[in-house]
């Protein structure tokens, strides 16, 4: 900079003559230094090339501050998120329980007993409880040749015989009797394959299974958006949740029932979070906190749309092929969306960033110093690559991205942290999603009051996030969750009105916690490993998503109040954690982990100067 100042004070002839010896010379450093060019760590080296990708940035801050091109963006990366909405909630609908079942025995039936008739002798509580598996093994074709006065003062004169369970000998040689269900024929999948009473948790499993997919998905497209470009994990997750779709919806057999939940879980995390990086790394600050958070309200609406679904359409079947139907539509998503620049510009791949950014090539200048710097690049490759690599030196690079997130006391803490808080977070969503049940609440009403609680969240984020940083809101979110999950102890069971209230206040606490954190850890980790951050975060979550069906099906039939009870206190500790994490409101967002690892070093050093570095660390 000084040397350019000087420059200027010499004549015209002079300065010319210096600015070509200063081109000859950084021509020449560029044939000259392979060695910088090594390890695919030549980008552009030379002043002309970080000045292309500053440009790039700037560029793309502006495009990403206004215009056409930022709604459209925003759009696409929005919608897809809708399809989530239908799928995760639609287990309340395709999974829920007839109003009563019981052992039915065709032999007292064909002799012309009534339902009740035939409950108050073949079942162990008679026909005053409703939902019972067991039968007793009296010899029916004996009593169906009684007629139903003479058969109840033979019943109540002798032993009872031994009880069995209904599922358990159905066709067998014990019995003739089946499972009567009073439900509609083909409502939900309970009745094809008979998932109460011993097998309630295979019915559990079918939620569980679109978490596992979740699981699997979220870590696996993290990844592959992070190594090949956000849009190639999005349109191989967009495939996918076409064909899962369509297996779960003409599934035969329950195997298959599952794997086609474990297929829409998966790419219901292929399409949210490379969509979510895409929308997070383009769009400039003035913009991405609300959109960051409007991004969510698609999964509400989603809600509110299968709301109306299951209350139009009854047969399960018909239900899924109405909500796979629109995922069609993302052929759509998959020819207008772009792929990422900055994700381009962490690559090395600044021309073609440029190109997306700009519509044009850039300048020749800046193309001919790119020429040079991939011709070295493509020499150091090809020296490198004729030298036999190490097998421990291939593993640790195909772990690069691990590497990278854990390899720093700093970004290995955020990411613990960040585990924890996702877990817990995703727990208590699915189970105020999934506890109408418990709270004996009708399910249309309460999944669409969940959607329409969800999109106020989402409101209420967007307006705190305005005033107040991630880090404060996160801990105010949580807190107020706790508590009104614990409120919910002091409710009589009777009171479903003020108990589903208190639950979905807290829900209001949840749902925009879950958005904060969400752009909170897209925030906290550099570009080159932000997918794999989120990627993995939201595996740890699934581990929550995945209990969660457990917990209000199973743990909920024990005690009702024992779902929110875990659930409140377990918000409480992850909003303390939420204080350890720094704040990042209108921070830059990093490219590389050496940046944070600088900037932690930076601190270090002004603390230390101050005499504030805590003496442990000096």
């Amino acid at each position: 900079m000084g040397q350019e100042q000087e420059d200027h004070t010499v004549g015209d002839g002079e300065q010319r003559k210096g600015d070509e010896q200063q081109q000859q010379q950084q021509q020449q450093q560029l044939e000259e230094s392979p060695a910088q060019l090594k390890n695919g760590t030549a980008k552009l080296t030379v002043q002309s090339a970080g000045d292309l990708k500053q440009t790039i940035l700037d560029g793309l801050e502006k495009k990403g501050d206004r215009g056409l091109w930022l709604w459209v963006l925003f759009i696409l990366c929005l919608t897809p998120n809708i399809l989530n909405g239908f799928h995760v909630s639609s287990y309340v609908f395709l999974g829920q329980l007839p109003k009563n079942y019981y052992c039915m025995v065709p032999e007292l039936l064909q002799a012309g007993w009534s339902h009740e008739e035939i409950r108050n002798i073949t079942s162990p509580t008679g026909s005053t409880k409703n939902g019972t598996c067991t039968i007793y093994t009296w010899n029916y074709g004996q009593l169906s040749e009684l007629n139903y006065n003479d058969a109840l003062s033979y019943t109540q004169s002798h032993p009872p015989p031994a009880e069995v369970n209904c599922l358990a000998t159905a066709g067998t040689g014990a019995g003739s009797w089946y499972m009567y269900y009073d439900q509609p024929d083909g409502v939900s999948i309970v009745p094809e394959w008979d998932l109460l009473c011993e097998r309630t948790a295979l019915r559990s499993t079918v939620q569980v299974a679109l978490s596992i997919g979740k699981f699997v998905g979220a870590s696996s497209f993290g990844v592959i958006s992070d190594k090949y470009g956000r849009k190639t994990s999005f349109s191989i997750a967009a495939t996918l949740y076409i064909v899962a779709g369509l297996l779960t919806t003409f599934s035969p057999f329950y195997a298959l029932l599952l794997l086609g939940r474990i297929g829409l879980g998966a790419s219901a995390s292929g399409v949210f979070y490379p969509a979510f990086a895409l929308l997070t790394e383009n769009i400039g600050k003035r913009h991405r906190s609300w959109m960051s958070i409007a991004f969510n309200f698609s999964y509400p609406l989603g809600m509110l749309c299968l709301a109306l679904a299951a209350y139009l359409i009854q047969p399960w079947r018909d239900l899924s092929l109405a909500l796979t139907v629109p995922s069609f539509l993302l052929v759509i998503h998959l020819y207008f969306l772009v792929e990422s620049p900055r994700w381009l510009l962490s690559k090395g791949r600044e021309r073609k960033a440029y190109r997306m950014v700009f519509g044009h090539s850039a300048p020749q200048e800046l193309i001919d110093s790119a020429t040079v710097a991939e011709k070295h690049q493509a020499a150091a490759e090809a020296e490198t690559d004729s030298a036999p690599v190490p097998f421990s030196t291939r593993l640790k690079q195909s772990f690069s991205e691990f590497t990278k997130l854990y390899g720093t006391p700093v970004l290995c803490r955020r990411a613990l942290i960040c585990h924890f808080t996702w877990c817990i977070t995703s727990l208590c969503y699915y189970v105020t999603a999934l506890n109408a049940d418990n709270f004996a609440a009708n399910r249309n009403v309460y999944v669409a009051t969940t959607g329409s609680v969800d999109i106020v969240a989402y409101i209420l984020s967007m307006i705190v996030l305005a005033y107040f940083g991630r880090r404060s809101s996160s801990f105010c979110f949580f807190l107020y969750a706790g508590v009104c999950l614990l409120v919910v102890l002091t409710i009589p069971p009777d009171n479903t009105t003020l108990l589903v209230t208190l639950a979905m206040l807290g829900r209001v606490g949840i749902t925009a916690v879950y958005a904060i954190v969400t752009l909170h850890t897209a925030e906290l980790f550099p570009t080159e490993i932000r997918n794999t951050a989120l990627g993995i975060c939201s595996t740890m979550a699934h581990v929550g998503s995945i209990a969660a069906p457990y917990i209000t099906d199973l743990l909920g039939r024990l005690a009702w109040w024992i779902p929110t009870t875990i659930c409140g206190c377990s918000v409480l500790l992850a909003g303390a954690l939420t204080l350890l994490h720094p704040e990042t409101r209108d921070a830059a967002l990093k490219d590389h982990a050496q940046q944070e690892r600088h900037a932690t070093h930076a601190v270090d050093e002004e603390m230390d100067e101050k005499g504030e570095k805590p003496i442990a660390n000096n």
